[in-house]
């Protein structure tokens, strides 16, 4: 029994693990990434390093398509810069960008087109400014919170600031 369940528990790990390959062990064709050694579309984490031990970038597939692209800032720890998400057709869904030394990071929301439809950020897990967008222009009620931690709201109609 101990043998059978070892048996399965190592299969899975098999199944679900997934390859971390240097920049030129993958390659890109016909709008897909392919692992350069077996030809086949490629699910795990692509990663470009800095002097053999320091990693710049990552970028994480799924059968072929990029899903995540990881930037990492130039430290002596590793903490993430800005992550970008894509869907399924390869556009851009959401960026965060976060700060190095605060827990400050700005999300910005992107639609089928490629506009920016809201922004968001926050400090310390809390919004500090959030505005809707429509065709890439401010459209919506803007809130902010000032250092003071003073609230202020203001309208915008596509672009155009009203109130």
């Amino acid at each position: 029994m101990k043998k059978l369940l070892l048996l399965i528990l190592l299969i899975s790990f098999k199944t679900y693990s997934q390859d971390s390959l240097r920049v030129n062990q993958v390659y890109f064709e016909k709008g897909l990434y392919y692992k350069v050694e077996t030809e086949t579309l490629f699910t795990g984490k692509r990663q470009s390093y800095k002097h053999k031990n320091h990693l710049v970038s990552e970028e994480t597939f799924v059968d072929g398509q990029l899903k995540k692209y990881t930037i990492y800032f130039n430290g002596k720890k590793r903490k993430i810069c800005e992550e970008v998400f894509y869907d399924n057709n390869g556009l851009k869904e959401k960026r965060i960008r976060y700060d190095y030394g605060i827990d400050f990071k700005w999300i910005t929301y992107y639609n089928d087109k490629k506009e920016k439809t809201l922004e968001e950020d926050f400090k310390n897990g809390v919004v500090v400014y959030r505005c809707e967008y429509l065709n890439n222009k401010k459209n919506g009620i803007l809130f902010s919170i000032n250092d003071k931690g003073e609230k202020t709201e203001c309208k915008y109609v596509n672009g155009k600031f009203i109130k």
